[in-house]
């Protein structure tokens, strides 16, 4: 397939700056591998800055960036949203997130993933795979790299050399501010059941009649039974989340939370979602 963005052509790859980076212990916050990971980046090449950023995480509907190109439908869609703007107004188009990073150029010799000639770009191409394309940059001193959406790692962008594309094989979260801290417990979230407004779905936020007769037995069933109906609740009743719930492909262990109780609370909110998009177009279908 042919350059997409052939005004990014014999640029140098200045910096790229992170939104939302990845952060997992044991590895460099925004770095997993040889893969740059986060909600959206932006790649600064001279006077041009390519942006990317997840629509599963920064918008209402996860329609990503569409390309003319070949494939199978005529248009080539990224999954992830792409624009090219001048590099000063790359802050004014990246979203907003909880935290930022800048990776140089510098830095990525030092990572290996960029030799010492200047970084100039030189090629360009657009791939498919599945009826999901991928950007993939050439620039000198370096092999290809690609840029990926991984919906299944909560819609992040991958930054990545070719054929290297990540994969976890589990995640830890103990508190809300570690990478899918959104599913833990305590996560600002608040959601109301019963009538009663809950601040999170936390042991330490449950009403007190419940607190006081479960939250000491988290290997209850009954615990466990409060803890599933605080979270589906919660999950409804934040879209956005139950989007990126449903969303996730690897296993995560959390903090306070039984042992498969989130695959049960991801099926159950599937079969909700399901049921809810049937009865819209039913009656869409009888209005018309």
């Amino acid at each position: 397939m042919g350059e997409p963005f052939a005004d990014l052509l014999f640029q140098d790859l200045r910096k790229i700056e992170l939104i939302d980076p990845w952060r997992v212990a044991g590895h460099p916050v925004g770095v997993t591998g040889s893969s740059l990971l986060a909600g959206a980046m932006a790649l600064h090449f001279g006077d041009l800055a390519v942006i990317c950023s997840s629509p599963l995480r920064y918008a209402h509907t996860e329609q990503g960036t569409a390309i003319a190109a070949w494939s199978s439908a005529g248009m080539l869609s990224l999954g992830y949203r792409v624009s090219v703007v001048r590099t000063e107004d790359a802050g004014l188009v990246l979203p907003a997130g909880s935290c930022g990073l800048t990776v140089s150029a510098k830095d990525l010799r030092l990572r290996g993933l960029l030799g010492p000639e200047l970084p100039l770009m030189l090629l360009q191409r657009l791939t498919e795979d599945g009826g999901v394309g991928a950007i993939q940059l050439r620039v000198g001193g370096a092999e290809w790299f690609q840029l990926l959406y991984r919906r299944d790692l909560d819609g992040a962008i991958e930054f990545s050399p070719v054929g290297a594309r990540h994969h976890i094989e589990a995640i830890t979260v103990d508190s809300p501010a570690d990478e899918l801290g959104w599913l833990h417990p305590a996560s600002a979230y608040p959601f109301v059941m019963d009538g009663q407004y809950w601040r999170t779905a936390h042991p330490k936020d449950w009403p007190w009649p419940l607190a006081r007769e479960w939250r000491s037995q988290p290997a209850s069933c009954q615990y466990r039974q409060v803890m599933k109906t605080a979270l589906l609740a919660r999950f409804a009743q934040h879209e956005n989340l139950n989007r990126r719930l449903l969303a996730l492909r690897c296993p995560v262990a959390v903090a306070d939370v039984p042992v498969c109780l989130l695959e049960e609370v991801a099926a159950s909110a599937l079969v909700f979602q399901t049921e809810y998009r049937a009865r819209m177009m039913c009656s869409t279908l009888y209005k018309t």
